[in-house]
């Protein structure tokens, strides 16, 4: 019965429509397992409010909305600014903008106004179903066996995080299906001289739309332009490759550069560019990092040690030469150019080089085809044992996320319950923002215990007397969760604790003859 299963199974997979609709079964039901409401935290959220945003305020504002801008003109009290040494938004001529690409929320936009939350999701999943039909495609180029193009799929979608990108909120599978098809169509400019016009511009393209979700997509696109020119150096048909990704960069740089400032956009406020901050020591051990082990994270060796038994068969084949070449010259760029100031890891695998993952273990499974053929027995053994390796390792990561997804939900759920109209979150106090609420909330930090009474008075000033104080539960226990005012009494209404965070619901009002406070109020 198991033999008659999996033969069906290997002819199933045998076909694009099979091989996609295989990925597709499986992903819809790991989809239904994360999901879990589509509340996040962190990055995920932030994004959501970016779609949030847009759908409000209408295209092409891209700018985040800010409840205290009237108050608060530097935004001083929005959350987690590049300004206060954070990551997630930072300020140009007026406005405020969150780090993350903002052609992510545009393409968004419409999948949200149709499906509300669950839209972003399916973006994604529609993303990684179009990457698995073009890593079919090359696995059609590279004569793959039946049953390998099965276990294959297998792995990338139980063995590696392939899965949690293709069902959660991440522009990741977006770049990753773009880099996907551009290395689909660069194979064939290389082998097929007649098309190879075609299939360049092609490859321009599609590495062009993925570089505006990715930025590393820009230097994996220059190391794959130089692996050409070595290998390649009087295909000059190529050359429309770099050409037409070039014109769509400078594009994007264009636009970026209206709307924010920056050519970069954003996260280019985040880089380091500087000479005099290069250690290359301590890039050195980023490239360990990305590679290996880090900060609690295992690297691509350390996540898909099934690679180490492959490469030298990769060299030996002259249709994935190229492009493996172009990959490890990538890789060490990244090593290179990227600030460690950023964590690299997602635990499992790195995610400076998730855009090159499922290409990889695709040119590994090609390998163990010949590997199985002429390898020695314990060579065999022990890539099964890598195998089985990473398949325990994305699984365990899986679950991790499944539990940590959970938690951010009751704790969501809680804070939904009980917060005021108004929440102040304490600095370092995992955030949730304005969208991520039944009834939307407005939302601020306080950078200091010193800008308290500031805050207070703009508030104040607002017309707001009443909101709700957050803080970590480690970090601030009941006694300072709420700091001293010199210009309100505030009084406290209730308290409540979750597992992991304290929240206080106070009221405020000036203290008697402070008069400046009172003609504020009357003015407003």
């Amino acid at each position: 019965m198991f033999r008659a299963a999996l033969q069906r199974l290997i002819s199933l997979t045998d076909s694009k429509k099979g091989f996609v609709l295989f990925g597709a079964s499986f992903l819809v039901l790991f989809l239904t397992w994360q999901y879990q409401t589509g509340i996040r935290v962190g990055d995920g959220a932030i994004k959501q409010q970016q779609v949030a945003d847009l759908l409000i305020q209408g295209f092409p504002d891209f700018s985040c909305r800010y409840f205290g801008k009237d108050f608060d003109p530097t935004f001083r009290f929005l959350p987690m600014t590049i300004e206060k040494g954070d990551t997630m938004a930072h300020s140009y001529r007026g406005k405020c903008y969150y780090v993350f690409p903002f052609y992510y929320a545009a393409v968004q936009a419409p999948f949200a106004l149709l499906f509300g939350r669950a839209g972003s999701f399916i973006l994604s999943l529609i993303s990684g179903l179009v990457c698995l039909a073009f890593l079919y495609e090359i696995s059609k180029e590279l004569h793959f066996r039946k049953s390998t193009r099965l276990f294959f799929v297998l792995f990338l979608l139980v063995g590696s995080t392939f899965s949690l990108f293709s069902t959660d909120m991440s522009e990741y599978i977006l770049s990753i299906a773009g880099v996907t098809a551009g290395l689909y169509f660069l194979l064939l400019a290389e082998e097929e001289k007649g098309r190879e016009t075609k299939v360049a511009i092609l490859a321009g393209i599609s590495f062009g739309l993925a570089a505006f979700f990715r930025q590393e997509v820009v230097l994996l696109a220059a190391s794959l332009i130089l692996s050409q020119v070595l290998f390649l150096p009087k295909r000059f048909r190529l050359l429309w490759f770099p050409a037409v990704f070039g014109v769509l960069f400078l594009l994007q740089a264009a636009i970026n550069y209206t709307i924010v400032g920056h050519p970069f956009g954003s996260r280019g406020y985040l880089q380091s560019f500087s000479p005099k901050e290069f250690d290359p020591w301590i890039q050195l051990s980023f490239f360990w990092e990305l590679i290996a082990f880090g900060h609690g994270s295992v690297g691509l060796i350390g996540a898909y040690p099934i690679l180490l038994f492959t490469w030298k068969s990769i060299f030996k084949d002259s249709k994935i030469r190229i492009v493996f070449v172009g990959i490890l010259l990538f890789i060490l760029l990244s090593a290179a150019l990227t600030s460690p100031k950023f964590w690299q890891g997602v635990l499992f695998g790195p995610r400076f080089l998730l855009t090159v993952t499922p290409i990889l273990l695709l040119f590994a499974f090609h390998s163990l085809e010949s590997l199985y053929t002429v390898g020695s027995k314990p060579l065999k053994v022990l890539a099964i044992l890598a195998i089985g390796f990473s398949v325990l390792g994305a699984c365990t990561y899986d679950v991790m996320y499944h539990k940590f997804t959970k938690s951010i939900v009751l704790e969501n759920s809680e804070l939904d319950s009980f917060a005021e109209k108004v929440v102040v979150y304490r600095r370092g106090s995992a955030m949730f923002p304005p969208n991520s609420f039944r009834t939307e909330r407005m939302i601020f930090e306080l950078p200091d215990e010193t800008e308290f009474d500031v805050l207070l008075t703009g508030l104040y000033g607002s017309g707001i007397r009443r909101f709700t104080v957050v803080g970590a539960k480690d970090y601030y226990p009941k006694e300072k969760l709420v700091p001293k005012s010199s210009r309100f009494e505030i009084a406290e209404i209730s308290f409540h604790k979750s597992p992991s965070i304290h929240l206080e619901t106070v009221e405020i009002r000036p203290i008697p003859n402070r008069a400046d406070l009172e003609t504020l109020h009357e003015s407003r």
